[in-house]
């Protein structure tokens, strides 16, 4: 027998049982799972308590090494599982400090909270000790899960978003101010453009000054010149009963961030006398922090970008780098030490130190020099967790924005309807107040000039309730006017999709149904490349391949189909124009901003792409190379990128479909430690439309193009009228076990950007369920 069909049988008989009845210590009263269709658990219990026990044990019957891979990922133990290609995650990872992190906020969060996340754990634990099998991947790392605490949540919800902030960002602008300058620097990222989207008040457009960067940079040059070396969207909108067809609000959008496998996300249901919600759940974690709804309200969220996640260059003492300087004088810093252990390799030892700003996430204390991370969700002790109990029982708007209070991180653009018709939008968590050098780079630690003072009051956070527009659309784009008094991100998305998703708003025929937002989900149309198809129109082709190319590209209307060969032509110009154009201004950075060798250049070359469109148009020649002009680096550009799709595709230019180059990339968190094995682990490759700055969201890399690096990985629509007509998707399924016919099901409707019922109604969930299962306490336990 091969290995492969050895493992092959070894994955189908890791599957759960699902249906016949457990007894369980810990569990108050009897619960029950029936699973729908598409293996979506929905669980009715005699007590929140018993809820949410029966939430943290099916979510282990479905995602238990999904849970585990993100605890060993927070807590720095990825190493152990799967040998040194996980060390340096590891080290990055026991500098963040997150285990301590979450053992503080499970102290200071309320009485009720604590009960919850302890409920939760014994569900999770309750699987571990009763199921007869356990999920494959242990059996294939040689492994077993340990006891759930119930900080794990805590800590792996952190993992999920620390990565979210803007740190990295600013530590690769710092590399660019040492290398260009803070002049230059400053004129390659002014801030979000005039004439684009911003989210409040909605419709309107940013018409405030371009961001002036140039004073700013210029300070934080003194703390730059230590530096000599560094380590390194979604879409959601609401309208109104006044635009609906029913009367009643329609929320809906779709999160983005990596195809994971399994999916970030889990669909489940809960209900017991204290409230019934269905949502989105990050496995691991209770409750449904940033997408679902209960009897009364419905809610959902995108990222802000906003910057909350400071950088402070810290002076050591060389003699004794224990000591760092503040203000003059030498303060100790916390240093201790961290064992790491390796799979087939000897234990590797690391100290991490910490001053009162931070974690030393960069740089070398022994050499005169580190860097600290600030960051709100790690600065202190926080009550977060308490939002995630207290939302769920929230009767209207105003109760669910009041449960937000104690909201922390991620900062999000916080959406929500209930039924008695009204609609609104909270930027949730904490918003740093500080100098606004902060924003740029790293700024000198020692001089007390930078230190915070406080933050944003809750009541002064940006929010709207019930607009006379009867809408409002988030995409990652700017929040709020010049007007607004508080910082809140110096990097935001471009307005592309908000543009798309309100245009799309704003011209449906008649009154709005679901049907309509499911459509909106899959718009395609790119504005930027409706902005080149200008352009193009005054370009003169350099060969005959590069004529029939400009040929197909000015017939075509900008939707990136997969089925259409302009999208993959497009692609391909954007991608040789970027590459020239950046080559120009990164200078000896170029290479790794364009390989993205870490995630801050990645990060700056997109937002530069972002303008080179509307540059073009206006031929405005400023970043580009003294006597160069827009039209000729196009026309060069096209003519490479015919030729290398050529070269690549064939000569055939019908068959350069974009679907062909195009299409999503799931692995398994062990496919590349076990390649032989990623045929089995690894669900197929679905051709994808769309990109990075289309609704339908699909983007790409440009170190590896075309294959999808970032997706919708969830969409949804709540129908505030009758929860039953809403509707919701993931790109893969309901399961973590490969062997599952819920590993990848939902896979083919999501690519057909089409949703799966949304059930609520009991006796429906009962009528259509493939399983139920009885779950009883166990009297001996008492």
């Amino acid at each position: 027998m091969t290995q492969v069909t050895s493992t092959n049988e070894h994955l189908k008989a890791a599957l759960p049982d699902t249906s016949g009845p457990v007894s369980l210590k810990g569990l108050g009263s009897q619960a029950e799972i029936f699973r729908d269709p598409y293996g979506i658990p929905h669980i009715q219990a005699g007590s929140a308590l018993d809820a949410f026990y029966a939430q943290g044990y099916a979510t282990s019957q479905d995602r238990l090494w999904h849970i585990d891979f993100d605890r060993h990922r927070a807590y720095g133990r990825w190493a152990e599982l799967t040998g040194p290609s996980g060390l340096e995650q590891d080290k990055m990872l026991r500098r963040f400090g997150l285990k301590a992190s979450a053992l503080a906020d499970y102290q200071v969060i309320s009485d009720e909270t604590r009960a919850m996340l302890d409920a939760y754990a014994a569900g999770v634990n309750g699987f571990i000790d009763t199921s007869r099998t356990l999920p494959a991947e242990y059996g294939l790392t040689n492994s077993s899960p340990e006891k759930w605490e119930p900080w794990d949540s805590l800590a792996i919800f952190k993992v999920r978003h620390i990565l979210m902030g803007v740190f990295e960002a600013k530590l690769w602008r710092a590399r660019l101010v040492k290398y260009l300058g803070a002049e230059k620097t400053a004129q390659l990222f002014p801030g979000y453009q005039p004439g684009q989207l911003q989210i409040l008040p909605p419709g309107t457009v940013y018409s405030g000054p371009i961001e002036d960067a140039l004073e700013e940079l210029s300070l934080g040059a003194q703390a730059v010149n230590w530096l000599d070396e560094t380590e390194g969207g979604s879409n959601n909108w609401v309208l109104s009963g006044s635009r609906t067809a029913s009367g009643k609000p329609l929320l809906a959008g779709d999160p983005h961030r990596a195809l994971e496998v399994p999916s970030v996300y889990y669909q489940n249901h809960l209900a017991c006398p204290e409230f019934d919600v269905v949502g989105l759940s990050f496995p691991g974690v209770p409750g449904f922090p940033h997408f679902g709804h209960n009897a009364s309200v419905a809610w959902c969220v995108t990222h802000t970008g906003a910057d909350y996640q400071d950088l402070y260059v810290e002076r050591f003492n060389q003699e004794d780098p224990i000591l760092y300087d503040f203000k003059g004088e030498w303060k100790v810093a916390d240093v201790h030490h961290e064992t790491i252990a390796v799979k087939g390799e000897r234990p590797v030892e690391t100290d991490v130190t910490v001053t009162h700003h931070g974690p030393i996430v960069a740089g070398d204390p022994a050499k005169g020099y580190g860097v600290a991370l600030c960051y709100t969700a790690t600065s202190g002790a926080h009550n977060w967790a308490d939002s995630l109990l207290n939302m769920l029982s929230a009767k209207n708007t105003d109760e669910l924005e009041e449960s937000m209070r104690a909201w922390v991180d991620p900062v999000n653009n916080f959406l929500y309807a209930d039924i008695h018709g009204n609609i609104g939008y909270l930027t949730r968590g904490h918003l740093p107040v500080r100098s606004k050098a902060n924003a740029w780079v790293p700024v000198p630690g020692w001089t007390g000039e930078h230190e915070w003072s406080g933050l944003v009051p809750f009541e002064e956070m940006p929010r709207s309730n019930n607009p006379g527009s009867g809408y409002i659309t988030t995409a990652n784009n700017r929040v709020t006017s010049e007007d607004y008094p508080h910082y809140v991100a110096f990097d935001y998305a471009p307005g592309f999709r908000a543009e798309r998703v309100t245009h799309r708003l704003m011209n449906i025929q008649g009154k709005a149904r679901p049907s309509d937002m499911v459509s909106i989900h899959g718009d395609r149309v790119s504005v930027p490349a409706c902005g080149y198809l200008r352009v193009l129109k005054k370009v003169v082709p350099l060969d005959d391949l590069s004529d029939r190319a400009r040929g197909l590209l000015l017939a075509w209307d900008g939707s990136m189909d997969r089925d259409s060969v302009p999208p993959t032509i497009y692609s391909a110009l954007q991608n040789e124009l970027v590459r020239e154009v950046i080559g120009g201004i990164f200078g000896p950075l170029a290479h790794e901003a364009l390989e993205e060798v870490d995630r801050g250049g990645s990060t700056h070359v997109s937002r530069l792409r972002a303008r080179f469109s509307e540059m073009a148009e206006k031929d405005d020649r400023s970043l580009l190379p003294e006597g160069s002009e827009w039209k000729t680096l196009i026309a060069t550009a096209l003519s490479r990128a015919v030729n290398h799709l050529g070269r690549d595709l064939g000569q055939d230019m019908k068959s350069w479909t974009w679907g062909r180059v195009h299409t999503t990339r799931p692995h398994h968190t062990l496919s590349s430690a076990i390649p032989e094995l990623a045929a089995l682990l690894d669900p197929p490759s679905i051709p994808m439309g769309g990109d990075g700055d289309t609704p339908q969201a699909a983007g790409y890399s440009l170190a590896q193009p075309y294959g999808m690096t970032s997706t919708s990985v969830a969409r949804y629509v709540f129908d505030l009228s009758d929860w039953n007509s809403s509707g919701w998707i993931v790109p893969l399924g309901s399961s973590g076990h490969p062997a599952s016919r819920h590993y990848a099901d939902q896979a083919p409707i999501w690519a057909e950007i089409q949703l799966v019922p949304m059930l609520y109604d009991w006796d429906r969930i009962a009528a259509a369920a493939e399983s139920h299962q009885a779950l009883n306490p166990d009297d001996r336990s008492a």
